[in-house]
């Protein structure tokens, strides 16, 4: 493995993005660009986070790999940020193409963004991995700016979504609904945060990101996910 022109060898697979390497210098974290794959810690989301972690690990083999920075090579907790190759192939869209990766393109280290974003797209059409998407007839969008996720059941039957997830990607904040909640058939259900008001309030007073992309996921309880909100973009 080369990292920045050192010589490396891999140590872990912590998650579907990030692995440590060890160089003559010490040991390094790597978070891989252009992508956000499930992690342990995440809202009920284990399962697939060793599904992607297993699928990197596969993908990584017994390399060669090529790290190769984009225009930020760290971030804020001194992880290395750096786009990842065997031979010609990128990692990031081939975990992505797999369904165990959604795209995150974080300005400005955004070299692949499109490779990415086909990945993704192939891995949702085919019901792929975490695209594998529950039978629940159940849609939601996203005021960002108001603080408000409004739920619809568009199916003809009551929908129980007692310890279902709630999940705003940016910044990992998730909304367990408790024990009883449903949802009639054609109404709408909403989860609040900020200055709006509701019954079902995110812990947290301010979730959604107006600057970036902040897609939200609901997940059943084994953290599976039913519905998807993609963000189109800064509100």
């Amino acid at each position: 493995m080369e990292v920045d022109g050192v010589r490396g060898r891999l140590l872990e697979v912590i998650d579907g993005d990030t692995f440590t390497v060890r160089i003559p210098s010490g040991e390094v974290t790597v978070r891989v660009l252009g992508i956000d794959a499930p992690e342990f810690d995440d809202a009920g989301q284990r399962y697939l986070a060793e599904q992607a972690s297993d699928t990197l690990r596969a993908l990584i083999g017994d390399g060669p790999l090529r790290l190769v920075a984009d225009a930020e090579p760290t971030d804020a907790g001194g992880r290395l940020l750096r786009h990842v190759f065997r031979a010609d192939r990128l990692l990031a869209a081939d975990l992505a193409r797999q369904g165990w990766a959604r795209a995150l393109p974080v300005s400005p280290n955004l070299a692949h963004r499109e490779a990415i974003d086909r990945a993704v797209a192939e891995a949702r059409a085919g019901d792929k991995g975490m695209w594998a998407l529950g039978a629940a007839d159940i849609s939601l969008t996203v005021d960002k700016v108001g603080e408000v996720v409004t739920l619809t059941n568009d199916g003809p039957s009551p929908l129980d979504i007692a310890g279902w997830w709630l999940v705003s990607l940016r910044g990992k904040q998730g909304y367990r609904f408790p024990p009883g909640t449903t949802i009639a058939p054609g109404a709408n259900l909403t989860v609040v945060s900020g200055q709006a008001s509701g019954s079902h309030r995110f812990q947290q007073r301010n979730v959604w990101n107006n600057s970036d992309p902040d897609p939200a996921e609901l997940r059943g309880p084994d953290g599976r996910i039913v519905a998807v909100w993609d963000d189109p973009g800064p509100a």
